[in-house]
């Protein structure tokens, strides 16, 4: 008999809570329910949508809030009527807390604007805005933050997650540049949190959002970022080792000991003779094994994508190929894309190419080759939402060889397995790990200047373990009729492995890449017992209004 009673006080609540919010919140904002005709369920579920469609949820309510006080009303009706609550801003959070099914979903993608103060050169940014136009806005105005390189992630997120991207070597995380925030409390009400401009110091709420993740201490409705000078010339380059056949997208041309790839890499981010190299990733793609044939991991071959930003002209970069890559490792494909910059008129299109493919494989570009787009133009997928998961570590500041403990090795073990399925990739199907470049002159040299939250400032690089798959839009629209589906489990058990796999001289994990079987305080680390105590202490919420599987408690 219990049922029917919660149901209806339910029903009751979710009413109570609109009726209350039509009453006080502009008529201009736009709110979505889940009932109704089928037209207006269809709409809803469209609007609930995250990056990860892997992950579906189904909000009672989407209220779109484009100013600071349209979240304070949505939040504060919400939790009059004890309804729960989620925030999404870009919706790219992996594990899809940016959403849940029966909440409150408080949407700020609409707050997305942008201004810079002519003298500090201090961004004020809409926690909504995504990279594609806040680069592009930034640079027209001739300066930058340190961004990713998916152009549809929102900046909040990015930012209270550490924020990783091609100008980590020379600039760090984007939480070390966060200066000032507007950020919502369990108590409802906003407050402004700004570092001192004389002395540095940081209040411990914003040094929560300097790398502490996000969601846990309340809504953010604005941040306040340093900027700094946009290069006057900045090229975007990659270079690929044993390339993909045109004919057969899962054969490669084994030319190049994987190993010797991996280990050239990690000695360019380590030097202190590469300060032009601003960020830089390393793309491995996984292979399929027989158990039953031993590995031997100074030959074997993997397709390997360097991707790097270079501040430079084109012909310093080629020099430093050239210089840098000889011997075998010289049998390489390099593609530089256009310059940008200052000194460049076009720099206002700087977020159309951020260089997604660091983070995805595209199945558009292997149909091309295969000729099965049939004459239609070529739709780039990189920043497609799409299922997938993901797991992470961290490199170790002494590198994953430290006192012959076999690191490289294992990493190339666990990228070579049976889980990993031949034709994978001509169906859409990918398995591959990115190495994200932490070290370099900013952490090299400043690292006991920062004050913030993320934990990893001494580890050398990331390692992503990535499964992705349906990024086509034609995929996605064969429901259940789709021969990858036979493949996903032992994709994704892949990723299990992984996760496990025994790779010394690594430890860790990176909150950003999220995945939510690894402990919370494996993302925080050292800073995990001072962010619980400003939890507890500065963000008002005894209730933990402000909860996921990942905040902080």
């Amino acid at each position: 008999m219990m049922q029917p009673t919660i149901t209806i006080q339910l029903k009751e609540q979710i009413d109570s809570f609109l009726k209350e919010l039509n009453k006080i919140i502009p008529s201009t904002v736009t709110i979505s329910t889940n009932w109704g005709d089928l037209e207006n369920v269809y709409e809803h579920n469209l609007k609930s949508q995250i990056f990860n469609r892997r992950l579906q949820f189904n909000p009672f309510v989407i209220v779109y809030c484009e100013t600071a006080s349209d979240i304070e009303a949505t939040y504060n009706t919400a939790i009059k009527n004890k309804l729960p609550i989620k925030v999404r801003a870009g919706g790219h959070d992996h594990e899809g807390e940016c959403n849940g099914t029966n909440v409150v979903l408080i949407d700020v993608s609409k707050m997305n604007r942008v201004s810079i103060d002519p003298n500090t050169k201090i961004a004020k940014i809409g926690p909504g805005i995504r990279f594609e136009s806040l680069t592009s806005i930034l640079a027209d105005n001739n300066v930058m933050i340190p961004h990713g390189t998916c152009a549809t992630v929102g900046i909040a997120g990015f930012t209270m997650g550490g924020g990783w991207g091609p100008w980590t070597r020379k600039m760090g995380m984007c939480c070390e540049h966060l200066v000032g925030a507007t950020i919502l409390l369990g108590n409802g009400k906003l407050v402004n949190l700004n570092a001192n401009p004389e002395t540095g110091s940081i209040p411990d709420l914003l040094w929560a959002l300097r790398g502490g993740g996000g969601m846990s201490y309340g809504i953010v409705t604005e941040l306040r970022i340093q900027t700094f000078p946009l290069p006057k010339i900045l090229h975007r380059f990659e270079i690929e080792w044993n390339p993909y056949s045109d004919q057969n997208p899962d054969l490669i041309e084994e030319n190049v000991p994987t190993i010797q790839v991996l280990k050239k890499w990690e000695e360019l981010i380590t030097s202190e003779n590469t300060p032009r190299l601003t960020g830089t990733n390393l793309k491995i793609n996984g292979r399929s094994w027989d158990n039953n044939t031993p590995i031997d991991t100074e030959t074997i071959a993997h397709n390997c994508v360097f991707y790097g930003y270079w501040e430079g002209d084109e012909a310093s970069l080629t020099d430093a190929i050239n210089k840098n890559f000889t011997g075998v490792l010289a049998n390489y494909q390099f593609t530089i894309e256009p310059a940008t910059g200052a000194d460049f008129h076009h720099k206002n299109n700087y977020g159309k190419n951020l260089m997604s493919n660091w983070d995805r494989e595209s199945h558009s570009k292997i149909l091309s080759k295969l000729n099965l787009l049939q004459g239609t133009p070529l739709q780039p997928d990189e920043d497609l939402p799409a299922p997938h998961k993901i797991t992470s570590r961290l490199v170790d500041k002494n590198g994953l060889d430290y006192n012959n403990k076999n690191g490289y090795q294992q990493l190339l073990k666990s990228l070579t397995s049976s889980l990993i399925l031949d034709g994978n990739r001509a169906l859409g199907l990918f398995n591959y790990v990115t190495l994200g470049a932490i070290v370099g002159d900013f952490y090299t040299q400043k690292a006991e200047e920062t004050n913030s939250a993320f934990p990893y400032k001494d580890k050398l690089y990331t390692i992503q373990y990535q499964c992705w798959w349906n990024t086509e839009t034609e995929e996605k629209e064969e429901f259940q009729d789709n021969f990858a589906y036979d493949r996903t489990n032992r994709a994704l058990d892949w990723i299990e492995a992984s996760r496990g796999f025994d790779i010394p001289n690594t430890s860790g994990a990176f909150i950003s890449f999220k995945d939510s079987s690894i402990p919370t305080k494996t993302y925080f680390d050292k800073s995990y017992k001072r962010l619980i105590e400003i939890k507890e202490n500065e963000s008002k919420d005894p209730y933990n209004h402000f909860r996921t599987r990942k905040t902080i408690i």
